[in-house]
């Protein structure tokens, strides 16, 4: 029977994993964006572009690194957590619009998604975001879950030894 520190230990070590797995699913994503969508240098634009579409990617394995360094320490790291947030929501708005123009214009060499190829990677972005927006509310519940737990504990636990605990 798993007793109540058992368990949250359990359960906080499957959200890590579930953070991970949303932080990788997250850099594959945009990798996979800025491998995809790169534009040729001899644009007018340049490497511009490039740069545009790489810069969340390095982001979020800067924040990533931040907020794995911290997880292993045992502290919240909430700097790199509202970063990852950022880019999460970024991702969602960016993937939106790019979506919609590719509705907005059916020419397939046009800005926008038009094929499979371009909407895998959208679809492994968007799955990272969703699963790391949800870890945050699953995390949420459980540190409100905890705190009403310890306030639940009883206070006697910190006044020493009781006539039970006294080993004879």
């Amino acid at each position: 029977m798993q007793t109540q520190q058992t368990q949250t230990t359990s359960t906080s070590s499957a959200l890590f994993q579930s953070q991970n797995a949303a932080i990788f699913l997250m850099a594959a994503g945009w990798g996979w964006i800025a491998g995809n969508f790169v534009q040729p240098v001899n644009t007018p634009w340049g490497v511009i572009p490039d740069i545009i579409h790489v810069l969340p990617l390095i982001a979020l394995l800067a924040a990533s690194i931040s907020f794995n360094g911290a997880a292993m320490r045992g502290i919240r790291s909430r700097g790199a957590r509202n970063w990852i947030t950022g880019l999460a929501f970024y991702g969602i708005v960016g993937c939106s619009v790019m979506i919609f123009l590719g509705m907005v214009n059916p020419d397939p060499n046009s800005v926008g998604v038009h094929s499979v190829e371009d909407w895998m990677p959208v679809i492994v972005l968007n799955a990272g975001t969703l699963l790391w927006l949800a870890d945050l509310v699953f995390a949420r519940r459980m540190r409100r879950d905890a705190t009403k737990v310890n306030m639940l504990a009883p206070a006697a636990s910190h006044a020493g030894p009781t006539r039970d605990s006294v080993v004879a």
